[in-house]
């Protein structure tokens, strides 16, 4: 079937008077609303000397306006319920914010005050100069995004827009002052450069009443629409001729690998046809990627294939992480999957069919929420002037044909045009450096010497049928929305089933009691037993069951977590009869084949080398351990690498026969489903299986966590970081603790952009980017923990702040505007999170699987109302005592202490 509805069957978009395209997605059903003002004003917006001021820019949008103070944007949006952000790319900055549809005029008002009369005061620009800086450490921990940097610089050139850093240098940002930012601002805040995009249940007369208003009375002064021109990206120019190659080293537990190839601008016939070779090279399990470097021939870890379009040239990367050793081979390899299909192995019926359902599945999934489905919208009109242009990408991504594949493989896919680079650890020694890969890279291109790398390659021929599924065909309509629906199934399984959303979409999850709480002596077990039950069962094997869950254009996953072991999946619903049955066959069949099992040990010990690669993650997994002693929280939620290393699959089997049993499952499904429907297939599926299932007979628990009587504190020293991070935690609530919605008002006053840490660490001292408060529940208490990544020289003073802070809490409890705006912040941040049907269906497996009570929308609402203030007192003197917490601080080594004469 063609494709013969629009994405956007009721969107409105017009140019206003006042300068903005304006573009309105009604949705009458939606419980939040969404607001997007978008600008061409990235990389490709500055002039010379201009390196980052549109990133500066858009934090300074933030720190005042006309009619707001500083930080009053988040804080006021915050106060509605809603939540904001912004970004900055190589084409455009938007700012985006998703508040209750109640409070969407003044949203509306405080967001146009914010973007387009900004103060810019020379004080705060200093005060965020530092906030910037430590953003760009931040970057420079992280393998990947420092890779991906040189690789920019070397493909486009340093000259170029797109070879330029989106935050800028170091150099570049210490010369911004607040005239320039004034000077930018006029000129790429122009309003008729901009894009609002509005979607949910809100009134679009309304709106629009309040953007006139506000651009009318304004504060800052633009040029007249007319004047305003289109912004021109020059040909990238980069300074050395093709092939590119370069390698760099540092602080890193895997190597990272990229290729790029240039390719042509988001608008060129070729974009469609790119994107397909992207997704049957790189796109799950069984891409030809990931079948012959991560199975096949295991040179990699993870691999994957993208592009990145724009308005001017763009590129399109192969790569991903493997050791040290295997990088020469695997940039050989990669290079002969690619270039492949240009030559003997063109692409298959079923490979084009997976793409394109997978193409459609994504755009369905981004219907889930207001403000996904706004970006599209607001993206294609910012870059081609038309919101509508998803509409003529899809169809002819759906029309796009082998040949159409093959021969922009064979266009786009050239040796003199590359640029590769690999970022290897410091003691790796296998990998020479640049020469050396430059080497296996030529050896790739010439063992298909027989590919022409002319411009123009075969004929286009006639497009293949794109599959029968539709992305607009209407959503089932039986049975109230909303409404949940409970059963139990053969042996005890309970079932439950919410149908409701816009989206098309289909999401069930299957959850046992098991994970790090339950294992006992046995680390990682139930880790690893989720991961290899989800990749094959007994009538299928790895290669197969990966063949036709993306061929659903489906995500099937197995996870494990402090207090649960599941399956977790998910597809449009057309197609989710089958993937139902997929679901069934791996609870009741799953086949823990022995070289399953090896790739799954060998990726998990992948990942325990790359908690290297993100520092924060790496201060965390301290901290835990810290925290929880004795107590299996404490332990690397990988596992054990000992014990893991003796697991055979009989010891997998036994323990899924175990723990996945009928009297231990429940099963939640949630989005476009019929709940009758889903009873009766699921009884048919699993009825014979529960017959012979063992029933569930659950293990002790272990004894519960106790907090440290006198604190404890560690710092660890990491070579070559460039930041430090802090974590401070103490044991919280578990999911009965009656203070728990209380703990939840008092981190979210501390935590959120509007709240105290915030306010104190980034806004009024300017030195930290990255300032997290949080509280996870647990079957045990779970930690409560705050998170500052920091310059080290500012370390010592964020501790004081994030210290001071804690102790104002806990002797005065919070103002009463903040807790106020605490309360409404939860209250639409559960609103925004059960806009998606996997979160709807998280939590109602979640919920009955632990015995908790079941909360509606309007019940959530009135429990964190009910939150009394001298509740919020008492959870903030009981939780943050001083004297039982775990302080883990990490960063460069700390220069040496200086000893004097006794």
């Amino acid at each position: 079937m063609r494709n013969k509805h629009s994405l956007f069957p009721d969107l409105v978009q017009r140019r206003l008077p006042e300068g903005p395209a304006f573009v309105f997605l009604p949705d009458s059903g939606a419980a939040t609303a969404s607001i997007q003002i978008w600008f061409r004003a990235g990389t490709s917006a500055e002039e010379k000397g201009e390196d980052g001021l549109a990133h500066f820019l858009e934090h300074m949008v933030f720190k005042g306006s006309k009619n707001l103070g500083v930080g009053e944007l988040a804080a006021r949006v915050e106060a509605s319920g809603g939540d904001i952000n912004a970004y900055t790319m190589s084409d455009a900055t938007y700012y985006y914010l998703t508040c209750l549809p109640e409070a969407a005029e003044e949203c509306m008002d405080i967001l146009a005050d914010a973007v387009w009369s900004p103060t810019l005061e020379e004080a705060e620009v200093g005060r965020e100069r530092g906030v910037i800086l430590a953003e760009i450490d931040r970057s420079m921990d992280q393998p990947d995004q420092l890779l991906q940097h040189h690789l920019f610089l070397n493909a486009y050139g340093a000259s170029h827009p797109y070879g330029r850093p989106i935050m800028g240098s170091r150099k570049s940002v210490g010369r911004f002052g607040a005239g320039m930012l004034r000077w930018f601002h006029r000129r790429a805040y122009d309003p008729a450069r901009s894009v609002v995009v509005v979607s949910g249940n809100v009134s679009r007369g309304a709106l629009l009443k309040v953007l006139r208003e506000k651009l009318r009375g304004g504060g800052a002064r633009f040029r007249p629409p007319k004047k305003s021109t289109p912004i021109k990206i020059p040909p990238a120019s980069p300074e050395k001729e093709g092939p590119r190659v370069f390698a760099l080293r540092g602080r890193s537990g895997l190597a990272q690998l990229e290729i790029a190839f240039p390719v042509p601008s988001l608008r060129h016939p070729d974009a469609p046809a790119l994107e397909v070779l992207a997704m049957i090279l790189g796109m799950g399990e069984s891409s030809r990627l990931f079948k012959r470097l991560c199975v096949e021939t295991s040179l990699m870890h993870e691999v994957s294939a993208e592009n990145f379009f724009s308005l001017g040239e763009g590129l399109l990367f192969l790569g991903g992480t493997s050791d040290p050793d295997d990088v020469g081979e695997a940039a050989s390899e990669i290079i002969r999957v690619a270039r492949e299909i240009a030559g003997g192995a063109p692409p298959q019926k079923d490979e084009l069919e997976r793409a394109r359902l997978n193409f459609i599945s994504d755009m369905e999934f981004r219907r889930e929420s207001t403000g996904g489905w706004g970006s599209i919208a607001a993206y294609a009109r910012l870059l081609v002037d038309d919101a509508r242009f998803a509409d003529a990408y899809l169809r002819r991504l759906l029309g796009v044909g082998g040949e159409d594949v093959q021969r922009v493989a064979g266009k786009y896919l050239r040796h003199s045009e590359m640029t590769a680079g690999a970022f290897l650890p410091l003691r790796a020694k296998a990998l020479g450096g640049a020469r050396a890969l430059r080497r296996a890279i030529k050896d790739g291109f010439s063992e298909q010497a027989g590919i022409s790398e002319k411009k123009d390659g075969p004929a286009k021929a006639p497009p293949a049928s794109p599959p029968e599924v539709s992305l607009t065909a209407g959503r089932r309509k039986r049975g109230p929305r909303w409404r949940v629906f409970e059963s139990l199934l053969p042996g005890g399984m309970r079932l439950i089933v919410q149908p409701g959303g816009a989206a098309r979409v289909f999401t069930i999850r299957a959850v046992c009691l098991g994970g790090q709480r339950l294992e006992g002596k046995k680390a990682g077990l139930h880790g690893l037993m989720s991961n290899v039950a989800t990749q094959a069962t007994r009538s299928m094997k790895s290669d197969e069951l990966a063949k036709r869950v993306d061929g659903l254009g489906a995500v099937l996953e197995g996870f494990a977590g402090r207090n649960s072991i599941g399956i977790s999946a998910s597809c449009i619903s057309p197609v989710s009869d089958e993937l139902l049955e997929i679901v069934a066959e791996v609870i009741a069949a799953p086949a823990f084949a022995g070289g399953d099992l090896d790739l799954a040990l060998r990726e998990i010990e992948a990942d325990r080398q790359s908690d290297q690669d993100d520092l924060a993650h790496l201060s965390r997994l301290r901290m835990m351990a810290l925290l929880y002693g004795a107590h299996p929280f404490a332990r690397h939620p990988l596992g054990d690498r000992r014990y893991l290393s003796q697991v055979a699959p009989p010891a997998l089997k036994r323990a899924w026969r175990r723990w996945v049993a009928p009297g231990n499952l429940v099963i939640s499904v949630a989005g476009d489903v019929d709940p009758g429907e889903v009873g009766k297939k699921l009884k048919r599926l699993l009825g014979p299986w529960a017959k012979n299932a063992p029933a569930f007979r659950p293990p002790p628990a272990p004894l519960p966590p106790v907090p440290p009587a006198r604190g404890r504190s560690r710092r660890y020293a990491v070579k070559g970081s460039a930041q430090s991070h802090i974590q401070l935690a103490f044991l919280g609530v578990d999911f009965g603790d009656p203070r728990r919605h209380a703990l939840s008002v008092l981190l979210t006053a501390l935590g959120s952009q509007g709240g105290g840490l915030f306010w104190e660490l980034r806004e009024r001292r300017g030195i930290a980017y990255a300032v997290y408060a949080s509280s996870e529940e647990a079957l045990d208490p779970g930690p409560v923990s705050f998170y500052v990544a920091t310059a080290p020289g500012a370390e010592e003073e964020a501790l004081e702040a994030v210290r001071g802070e804690l102790e104002k809490v806990r002797r005065s409890g919070l103002g009463a505007e903040e807790f106020e705006r605490a309360k409404a912040f939860l209250i639409g941040e559960r609103l925004r999170a059960l806009q998606r049907a996997g979160g709807r269906a998280s939590e109602l497996a979640f919920d009955a699987l632990y015995g908790l009570e079941r909360e509606s929308r309007e019940g959530y609402r009135k429990k964190i109302q009910a939150v009394s203030a001298e509740e919020v007192l008492g959870a903030a003197r009981h939780f943050l005592d001083p004297g039982k917490g775990a302080l883990v601080r990490l960063g460069p080594p700390l220069p040496k202490r200086r000893r004097g004469r006794n």
